[in-house]
């Protein structure tokens, strides 16, 4: 019996995956998820590379050039981005009809929601694998890849793809109108991206923004991303870890939380 309802339940989350894979994604978004971060990684890292110089830019314990340091962190950020299709798919689906036909079908509110997750971190996934061979001449001779250090990578975006995945779900059973929804997405995921150590470093920024840094948790996915693609994993590293680990699930039990409760 259990084995049945597991199986049940499997099936039912990969046909909302496909469908949203299929039917719910636009095609032109996705293609712009990809030339925006690489545009950005060889104009802006190679720009801002003639004002810091030949210092690099510090990752644990060794320096890095800074397009490759931008080039490591733009792979967190973009999981980032690609989470607010989660947000637009629930939308979407209110605003025609969509997620009271599919409730009425044999799918259950979780299994909507595991669907969304799960095709922000397959999105995620593919996107941040593009990144990363497109910015490869900017990591070639400084990134140290090892089978652990590609495992925190790893863990690192799908632990983000569901917190941000998770804050757009939140975001979009609260609020009644497109605008609305697109207002508040591109506000919070502005104060995510400018305010983390996805561009620059946290380090000799003036107290307050150094601490600002730390209560976003962008900060932590790009930290753990650069130490698992420069191999400086350290003692801080595991600590980023289980932090984020704690805010993705909190964070993902509170979109549940919001999704039981939206009406139909």
């Amino acid at each position: 019996m259990a084995i049945k309802i597991s199986e049940g339940l499997v099936n039912s989350v990969l046909l909302l995956l496909y469908r949203n894979l299929v039917a719910s994604i636009d095609k032109v978004f996705l293609i712009w998820q990809v030339v925006f971060p690489v545009i950005y990684i060889f104009i802006a890292g190679y720009s801002y590379s003639a004002l810091i110089g030949d210092r690099g830019v510090g990752v644990g314990n060794t320096d890095v050039p800074y397009p490759a340091y931008l080039a490591a962190g733009m792979i967190g950020f973009n999981v980032m981005n690609s989470s607010t299709v989660a947000g637009s798919i629930i939308w979407n689906d209110k605003k025609h009809g969509m997620f009271q036909q599919i409730l009425v079908m044999p799918f259950a509110r979780m299994e909507y929601i595991v669907g969304n997750i799960m095709t922000i971190m397959l999105m995620g996934l593919a996107s941040a694998g593009l990144i990363l061979l497109a910015g490869s001449p900017t990591l070639v001779g400084n990134a140290q890849v090892t089978l652990l250090g590609s495992l925190y990578v790893l863990y690192a975006l799908l632990v983000g793809a569901i917190f941000f995945g998770s804050i757009t779900i939140i975001i979009s059973t609260r609020l009644k109108t497109s605008e609305g929804f697109n207002i508040i997405v591109n506000s919070v995921f502005l104060f995510f991206s400018f305010v983390s150590s996805a561009f620059y470093p946290s380090q000799g920024v003036p107290g307050a923004l150094g601490t600002a840094f730390y209560l976003n948790p962008l900060t932590y996915i790009v930290d753990v991303t650069r130490a698992g693609i420069f191999n400086q994993i350290t003692v801080f590293t595991n600590i980023e870890v289980g932090v984020i680990t704690a805010v993705a699930a909190g964070a993902f039990f509170l979109a549940t939380f919001s999704m039981m409760r939206m009406k139909i």
